[in-house]
């Protein structure tokens, strides 16, 4: 992404920085989680968010970002490990190489190492925001452990989608708000709706076993039922598993999921509107669409 390479390449210094760890037997293996294949998307919303805005980044902008990052990964690491997981990003899980134990400790390590970032953006509210974030993050991942097995309602999915994903799209932003003593109208629903779209996409893209970066069909074999199983129960009541793997790649049930992810989409898209036109407003509008035109 050209309009934002300065703002990448210092991220990735800051976070290469900031990952300098005295046990090297593991640093190499969390080095490479981090950076191996890693879409940094949430780096990049919060750069072209700010610069649509006319905001320099700022090394408190970058702090931000790194914290938002941690974050994002310590969650991946803690997910593999609940899913026992053999693949992320096209390559051994963490809990794979390093196994449970200290997954568990990397995953923590990243968690603090996130919270020391926060402390450098320099502003009391961001903790308050993380905190919240993190809570509901936390309740989600609950929530979604006592219904295993149970096919949810449209709306109890998009509600666990706001808790897993879109919570910290959401901080991320709101802290973005606080840092730059600025006032974002609108940044809160293009997070929200946003990281629910990228959700709906993310689970899209397992049941059609069209990334071979991440194991396809996990949610199903681990009972997670997600947009596509729900849409798919709407027409046919009663599947077993065999019956919902067999029949959940069907086309129509795939154009439903994108019209469902388009909603979201265009959702995001319109809470743009108050920023004026700029190369950056225009690359998170390219961002939102791509989500369901590029699946």
């Amino acid at each position: 992404m050209k309009i934002i390479e300065q703002e990448i390449i210092k991220f990735d210094a800051a976070m290469s920085k900031c990952l300098e760890l005295r046990h090297n037997e593991i640093l190499q293996d969390i080095k490479d989680f981090i950076f191996s294949k890693s879409k940094k998307l949430r780096p990049k919303i919060i750069f072209l968010y700010a610069k649509a805005l006319e905001i320099e980044v700022s090394e408190n902008i970058i702090n931000l970002a790194i914290c938002t990052e941690l974050l994002h990964n310590s969650t991946l690491i803690h997910d593999d490990i609940i899913d026992n997981a053999k693949i992320r990003r096209g390559n051994l899980s963490l809990n794979q190489k390093l196994g449970n134990n200290l997954s568990v400790l990397a995953g923590d390590y990243l968690l603090s190492l996130a919270m020391q970032s926060l402390t450098k953006c320099n502003n009391i509210d961001c903790f308050d925001i993380f905190a919240n974030s993190l809570k509901h993050m936390c309740e989600g991942e609950i929530n979604q452990h006592f219904t295993l097995g149970k096919i949810p309602t449209i709306n109890e999915y998009i509600e666990k989608s706001k808790n897993k994903t879109a919570e910290l799209f959401m901080a991320s932003l709101k802290s973005l708000a606080k840092i730059t003593n600025s006032k974002f109208e609108d940044a809160e629903n293009f997070a929200l709706n946003f990281g629910i779209a990228f959700q709906i996409r993310d689970d899209l893209i397992n049941i059609l076993e069209t990334d071979l970066s991440k194991p396809s069909l996990s949610d199903i074999h681990n009972k997670i039922y997600t947009a596509p199983v729900i849409l798919l129960a709407k027409e046919v009541a009663n599947l077993s598993e065999e019956e919902i793997i067999k029949q959940v790649q069907k086309p129509e049930i795939k154009e439903k999921t994108i019209e469902l992810i388009k909603e979201y989409a265009t959702k995001a898209i319109a809470s743009l509107e108050c920023i004026k036109d700029n190369q950056y407003k225009q690359e998170l509008i390219t961002i939102c669409e791509n989500l369901y035109k590029a699946v």
